[in-house]
């Protein structure tokens, strides 16, 4: 789980702990702007949304919704995106609004959705098919981030593999997922990373 004493050390302006704090959400929050919006845009938003967080960390508010307050950021700052744009129409084409809100409703609110409406074994079994595409170390990585979700830290210690390099193969692999899954299927391993393995803890065993 996430060390939220990291924030207290933002708070007061330690710059280590806001580092930290950022290769932890940075792959996390890269996956979840980028099913909306282009790569290089997404690196925009994402940067512009630490910057804010540093830049007014005097009144950051310290508590477990602080992954759910970067990432409504994100989606706020996806939308200016968009309006600045003066795109409404391409947007709708690129993701449509209803299903969009949705998964941000489910973020904001915590709530599961129903397992039957989602076909979840369907969907982890297409994830696995795709997870066996990787190289053995990268897919070694994901599992062990999202699906038994040991920090990155607990990683290094239990594969000896450096943690930028953890943190690499995370990214890649959210990367590639992105290219290869249906955006109604990323959308969802989103919302599972959000969760931080909950999903995936409870449907392991159904696959």
């Amino acid at each position: 789980m996430y060390d939220i004493s990291l924030l207290h050390e933002l708070k007061r302006g330690n710059r280590e702990a806001f580092n930290s704090v950022f290769r932890y959400y940075y792959p996390k929050m890269m996956a979840y702007v980028s099913s909306f919006v282009d790569e290089e845009t997404a690196e925009d938003i994402v940067q512009d949304v630490f910057l804010y967080v540093w830049e007014h960390r005097e009144k950051l508010y310290v508590s477990e919704g602080f992954h759910s307050y970067l990432f409504q950021s994100a989606y706020t700052r996806c939308l200016d995106y968009f309006k600045k744009k003066s795109t409404a129409e391409k947007y709708e084409s690129h993701v449509n609004e209803e299903y969009t809100k949705y998964y941000q409703d489910l973020l904001e609110s915590g709530e599961l959705p129903i397992i039957d409406e989602l076909n979840m074994k369907d969907f982890y079994k297409r994830l696995y098919e795709l997870l066996d595409l990787l190289p053995e170390a990268r897919r070694k990585v994901f599992i062990l981030a999202y699906i038994e979700v040991l920090t990155a830290k607990e990683i290094v210690e239990q594969t000896a593999i450096p943690q930028r390099t953890v943190e690499s193969h995370l990214y890649l692999a959210l990367k590639f997922l992105r290219t290869r899954m249906s955006k109604n299927d990323y959308c969802l391993l989103c919302l599972c990373c959000l969760s931080q393995g909950n999903f995936f803890e409870s449907f392991a065993n159904q696959v």
